[in-house]
């Protein structure tokens, strides 16, 4: 009973079924694969009667109540599956799954299902109640460095062997879109058989779906990753960003470094600093260091090149605000890819 890491939900369920389960989080791929396992498990546990509730804003929590109650019309077990979108089940709502919780039916397991949870709803009594009384499993971000392991997992699975180069083709092809990859990775067990396919295999049978977040482009151009960066920014283009949000988002990291390194050069500490830029946590170390290792003149050069660009999304100058911004990435990156080595050689 309790928390239970993604994935390691699969092997907790082999351990027989709780009585009730909250599968959360911001991976729809993952949950999904959670409450399919739940649902196997269920069946191969007698559970022969399967429930699914909706409970949008409109939702009368008395059903959860009746269904618990009602007897199995077979008179077996039975899985309630409560879809919970949003995470907010109000007053009424958190009072009938902590009542279930605290007294689950001896022939029905209930499994709450929904999206992404806020820190304050991951704290809240209802989450709580269910995995004090049951099972909670959330489905975090895969990390981009976890990507090619769980690549190779899910291949192997299927019975197909990705060299490295493949893999870092698939990524690359998919970066933030789990659902686009698992698919691939299916196509290409179906094309492939059991066997092993390399980069150019894999070029012939993917496609790009790739999916990417503003912020995702600062964390490129600050890892010094040129061609991720000018990816990310075609990709954006493609859906339709705002090019003023994405230069934020750049100029932003821009701006935080150049006051980093004035608070170094006065003798200061850059973590207070950091602090006011409200930089992650696991994002400062790499600050610092190239904060360190930057020429200033290359940062106060790039921070212009970003006021140039204002300008010309603004329609203060002519241009082409994309290309404009795919050539100042581009620009932030490879200075940042000089710094790292510079650093690395220090």
């Amino acid at each position: 009973m309790g928390e239970v890491r993604i994935e390691a939900f699969a092997q907790h369920l082999a351990q027989g079924l709780s009585p009730v389960y909250l599968i959360a989080g911001e991976e729809p791929l993952l949950v999904e694969e959670a409450l399919d396992a739940v649902r196997r498990t269920a069946r191969a546990a007698g559970h022969d009667e399967r429930e699914v509730l909706h409970a949008d804003k409109q939702f009368d929590w008395a059903r959860l109540t009746a269904a618990s109650d009602n007897l199995s019309l077979f008179g077996g077990r039975r899985l309630i599956e409560l879809r919970l979108p949003g995470g907010r089940p109000g007053k009424e709502g958190s009072a009938a799954l902590k009542a279930f919780a605290g007294a689950p039916p001896p022939d029905t397991t209930l499994v709450v299902v929904t999206d992404r949870l806020e820190a304050a709803q991951r704290k809240s009594a209802w989450v709580s109640a269910i995995a004090g009384a049951g099972t909670y499993t959330y489905a975090w971000p895969l990390q981009r460095q976890a990507v090619p392991k769980w690549l190779e997992q899910r291949a192997r699975s299927r019975g197909v062997h990705l060299d490295a180069e493949a893999v870092t083709l698939l990524a690359d092809r998919n970066e933030g879109n789990l659902l686009a990859m698992a698919q691939e990775i299916d196509k290409l067990a179906l094309l492939a058989g059991e066997g092993s396919l390399d980069a150019a295999a894999v070029a012939e049978a993917v496609t790009d779906s790739a999916r990417y977040a503003i912020f995702d482009l600062p964390e490129a151009v600050l890892a010094g990753a040129v061609g991720r960066s000018r990816r990310i920014v075609e990709r954006l283009r493609a859906e339709g960003e705002e090019p003023v949000l994405v230069l934020w988002a750049l100029a932003r990291d821009l701006r935080a470094l150049v006051d980093i390194q004035a608070a170094l050069a006065r003798g200061e500490r850059s973590a207070a600093v950091m602090a006011r830029h409200r930089i992650l946590k696991r994002r400062q170390t790499r600050f610092d260091e190239l904060a360190r290792a930057l020429p200033q003149r290359r940062l106060m050069g790039l921070l212009s090149r970003a006021a140039a660009v204002d300008r010309v999304i603004k329609g203060a100058v002519p241009g082409r605000p994309w290309d404009e911004l795919i050539v100042l990435s581009s620009r932030a990156a490879r200075v940042a890819a000089r710094g790292a080595t510079t650093e690395a050689g220090a």
